[in-house]
């Protein structure tokens, strides 16, 4: 039974399954790097983040994304290096990756900077025809009977940064390649564009407002875009409510224990369609940064 109802979902959502080849975070906002490998070494510490993210719960293989990221500046340059261990799982796929990342500031004056980025690394594209009860006029062998294939990725990104405000263009997956192993099918990695803004507004002595925006534009994909108004109250608390382009609305929480350690959690909540069969999405976030440096960051907590 639950083969089969993972069948329906499968085929529902074929379009997600196959061309939804990036991950979309709901608290970006706190880790940058994740859209964009020019913020690497933003934070000057080693900053680390993890996440995990459970989606339309409820479903049977609906999708669910681990995330593990690390970067730092290098001392002395205008250097900073990154990694991000990612593993993807929806329906018969998964997607275990590995990308490394490289970012090189260039000064405009005393509190602004172009910063740019460059990640490659590997994504290893795996399929379970097994878990399929596959209905009459559907053959396995039609999507080929190799379920592994391994794929080399690179991204690209820039960012001007200020104490108080950001803007930032990247490009994902620049480079065409194929990810089903079957001469049936000619899915691709697209490229994905991720243009994000956000700036820091001081309300009181302890409050301050943020607006941010992503807006993400596929190739062969929808267009989307968040709108999203983050509260911060006494340098520690956040809330933020974010409107996301024909999906819904996710609200989230985010808690600064110290200038080291934060943590927080995002609902998401469709308001179309899938509202009556799936309770939601859910994701968790946990990031430390440790202060090998010995440096103070000019915006450890505004992004």
């Amino acid at each position: 039974m639950k083969k089969i109802y993972l069948l329906s979902i499968f085929g529902l959502f074929s379009v997600g399954l196959f061309g939804q080849q990036h991950g979309i975070y709901s608290q970006y906002i706190f880790n940058l790097f994740a859209v964009n490998p020019a913020y690497a070494g933003e934070r000057d510490a080693l900053s680390t983040a993890l996440s995990y993210r459970t989606q339309w719960v409820g479903f049977e293989g609906a999708p669910k994304t681990q995330n593990f990221s690390i970067h730092s500046p290098l001392p002395k340059n205008n250097m900073a290096v990154g990694l991000t261990f990612q593993n993807d799982q929806i329906g018969a796929r998964s997607i275990p990756s590995v990308m490394a990342a490289f970012s090189y500031k260039v000064k405009i004056n005393r509190s602004s900077h172009l910063s740019f980025g460059l990640q490659g690394g590997m994504l290893n594209y795996q399929y379970h025809w097994e878990k399929l009860e596959y209905r009459q006029g559907l053959d396995p062998v039609a999507f080929g009977t190799d379920g592994n294939k391994w794929v080399a990725n690179f991204d690209f990104g820039v960012m001007y940064v200020t104490p108080k405000a950001y803007v930032g263009l990247s490009a994902l997956s620049i480079n065409d390649t194929k990810t089903i192993p079957s001469e049936a099918s000619d899915a691709r990695l697209s490229t994905v564009y991720n243009l994000i803004a956000g700036k820091m507004f001081r309300v009181s002595r302890e409050v301050f407002l943020k607006p941010s925006t992503i807006v993400r534009v596929s190739e062969d994909g929808p267009f989307q875009f968040d709108l999203n108004m983050s509260t911060m109250f006494k340098n520690k608390y956040w809330i933020t409510a974010t409107y996301r382009y024909n999906y819904g609305a996710v609200l989230s929480a985010h808690i600064y224990v110290n200038d080291q350690f934060h943590f927080g959690y995002a609902y998401d909540l469709p308001l179309n369609g899938l509202l009556a069969e799936q309770s939601g999405t859910h994701e968790l976030f946990i990031g430390y940064d440790f202060n090998i440096y010995k440096k103070k960051s000019v915006s450890p907590r505004n992004f």
